[in-house]
């Protein structure tokens, strides 16, 4: 299993982020997917709350660590970082001038005591909305079916 990248690409300023609904989607699955045990609990959605609705966030809250899970991410001392991170539309669904569908997906590696042990594929469909100030933000997750 090849370890991440120590040189992070360069991120678009803030403006440009926003401006851009696969570059948005992009930035909130990195923030949402690397993890630290000695990082507070949740502390990745804290992070990626800044890139999405408050529906989106107070949903993803819901799936977050709770104290028993947490209590074992600091007890095997479990951390997690993305890379190979995209964001493309969904050809199956309708896109709009203010609502698009994507396709999220990365290389997630995960480590014990910072040795690596498991590198996995993350996938994510979400609506990604156009805000009345002209930011998009993503949304909550799609279901198929």
């Amino acid at each position: 299993m090849p370890p991440l990248p120590s040189a992070e690409s360069p991120r678009p300023d803030a403006a440009t982020l926003f401006a851009d609904p696969a570059a948005v989607s992009a930035e909130w699955l990195r923030q949402w997917c690397t993890l630290d045990w000695r990082e507070p609990m949740n502390a990745n959605l804290d992070r990626a709350a800044r890139y999405q609705t408050p529906a989106a966030a107070k949903d993803d809250r819901r799936a977050g660590d709770n104290e028993d899970t947490y209590r074992s991410v600091r007890e095997q001392q479990l951390s997690s970082g993305c890379d190979e991170v995209t964001a493309t539309a969904s050809p199956e669904a309708p896109q709009s001038a203010n609502v698009a569908y994507l396709v999220l997906s990365a290389r997630r590696v995960n480590s014990s005591a910072g040795v690596a042990f498991e590198s996995e594929q993350v996938r994510s469909v979400r609506r990604v909305l156009r805000q009345t100030d002209g930011r998009w933000l993503v949304d909550i997750r799609v279901e198929a079916g």
